[in-house]
């Protein structure tokens, strides 16, 4: 109901901006501005159709999706088909606005885990079996922003994705909605969004917002076998100390999950 209210709240709003800037890049590509592009959250689970804006201009789309890349986080090799006004909204997030629509339709939300492309959900089951299997256990519907589109590092790949989606997926509600749409606002209105293709920062959040007063949470992913097990112990920080009810005088709250099925408890 959330979404849905603030999605019709916001569409006389978007609708001439969205045409603004398809005008705009009619100009530039002299493509069409709006594609359709299949994602989902795994090869199976929350798949869909999205709209986006045209920003990588390319005659030939299929080179795009068919793209080799190894890296599902960083692809500079695009860079060279994107125009000034393109690089703008793809650094402020602005060519992610037509998905509204998903969200009226009902299979997106404005906050929840990222929706990957097809070939890149093939590369993370292929080089990432073991977190890909955590992110085919959420629940949660795709969204426009979220815990790890605004405090991503890039540079950690799928264990830094994994870890800060299963944060949302374990404390996710209206509040915590609330504060990531404010944690995004100065991401886009500072075009500061960590973008795959043009990103010189791998995260959006500055280190200089991250240091002043932050959440810090440490996970411990374990791997089992017959043999033996181990443990991969990993922390994540977010900016603000609000993110989990712990004592507000605390600047720095320290978390733990144990194994990824567990629920996350305050260290003692």
């Amino acid at each position: 109901m959330f979404d849905i209210f603030l999605a019709l709240i916001l569409l006389p709003i978007l609708l001439p901006i969205i045409t603004i800037f398809a005008i705009l890049l009619i100009i530039i590509n002299k493509q069409s501005p709006f594609f359709i592009q299949e994602r989902g959250i795994s090869l199976d689970k929350f798949r869909l159709k999205i709209i986006k804006l045209r920003t990588i201009s390319d005659r030939n789309e299929a080179s795009y999706i068919h793209f080799a890349d190894k890296n599902i986080f960083f692809k500079p090799n695009h860079q060279k088909n994107i125009s000034k006004f393109g690089s703008w909204l793809r650094k402020t997030g602005l060519d992610e606005i037509p998905q509204v629509f998903n969200v009226l339709i009902g299979n997106m939300s404005f906050v929840g885990p990222r929706p990957f492309m097809i070939s890149d959900l093939k590369l993370m089951k292929k080089n990432d079996w073991n977190y890909y299997k955590i992110r085919q256990s959420f629940n949660s519907k795709p969204g426009i922003t979220g815990l790890w589109q605004i405090f991503c590092n890039r540079d950690e790949g799928t264990k830094n994705l994994i870890a800060l989606e299963k944060i949302y997926e374990e404390m996710k509600s209206l509040k915590y909605d609330l504060k990531i749409i404010l944690y995004t606002l100065p991401v886009v209105l500072t075009a500061n969004n960590a973008d795959a293709v043009l990103s010189s920062s791998p995260f959006p959040i500055n280190k200089e917002v991250m240091a002043e007063d932050s959440t810090v949470i440490n996970f411990v992913f374990e791997k089992s076998s017959s043999r033996n097990r181990t443990e991969d112990i990993y922390s994540v920080k977010l900016a603000g100390n609000w993110w989990l009810d712990v004592n507000s005088t605390n600047k720095k709250s320290e978390l733990k999950l144990l194994k990824v099925s567990s629920k996350i408890k305050k260290v003692s």
